[in-house]
């Protein structure tokens, strides 16, 4: 039987969207991390930036897959789980910070399942490239931090049981997040491009996220957009970021 087009996206993506409550309960567990009172969860729409961090391509019967997790994506986890003040937060994201964490997948569709391909072959074949065309390789497991191995380790039979045997077959690629010269290599804020290659297969992601900006306004129209758009992609309009409701309470009148 042919599957819908787009339909294993579309589970991969439901899958990992009721990952994220997990994971975001895992993080606060890990051992790195500091768990205190609870905090606000950030406005953000957490399937919105899960569709934005996934990316599927389904052709021939090939399927890949990539999801990145930025600091973005973990600060935004950890203020949904309400375990850890601002500043576990904060230190949770220091350890992350000097690493880009890709999860892939990539399989060929067989006559009754899919054919994965091996971690071994993942990981020779897998590179990162920045917006100026410079390539990354994956950081060998000596060169990680035990903390991350340790996240890792944990997060693995968490996808293998949501998605099965795709989530069983994902495999974690651990990047320097700054070349020699310090220089960011991805940021999900700022305009730019980050490549993930697998063999012959990119995926590339357009910089920046647009759900975990503030939403843009077409201040003709009203309509909102995600807020990597500069201008209403019907009407051609330029859009300006909308503004943030003030729910202060009025100063007390002196007596």
């Amino acid at each position: 039987m042919t599957l819908p087009h787009g339909y294993q996206g579309t589970r991969i993506r439901g899958a990992l969207i009721a990952c994220f409550a997990v994971l975001s309960v895992v993080a606060g567990a890990s051992s790195f991390a500091q768990a205190t009172s609870a905090v606000a969860t950030e406005s953000v729409d957490q399937g919105a930036l899960i569709r934005d961090l996934t990316l599927t391509r389904n052709v021939d019967g090939k399927l890949t897959v990539t999801m990145w997790m930025p600091d973005e994506f973990w600060r935004i986890a950890l203020k949904s789980s309400g375990r850890m003040s601002d500043k576990g937060i904060a230190d949770y994201i220091a350890v992350m910070h000097p690493y880009i964490l890709v999860a892939v997948m990539d399989a060929q569709r067989g006559i009754t399942a899919f054919r994965y391909t091996d971690a071994d072959t993942l990981v020779g074949e897998a590179s990162i490239e920045d917006s100026h065309g410079n390539t990354y390789r994956p950081l060998a497991p000596d060169a990680v931090a035990e903390d991350i191995r340790n996240l890792i380790q944990t997060m693995r039979p968490l996808l293998a049981n949501m998605m099965g045997a795709m989530g069983q077959h994902m495999e974690f690629l651990v990047f320097p997040s700054a070349d020699k010269g310090g220089h960011f290599i991805a940021d999900p804020s700022s305009e730019g491009a980050l490549t993930v290659r697998l063999g012959d297969v990119s995926m590339r992601y357009r910089l920046p996220i647009g759900s975990i900006l503030p939403p843009a306004l077409d201040p003709k129209t009203g309509e909102s957009f995600p807020g990597s758009y500069h201008f209403n992609p019907y009407t051609g309009g330029k859009l300006v970021p909308r503004p943030t409701e003030n729910h202060s309470e009025p100063a007390p009148k002196s007596k």
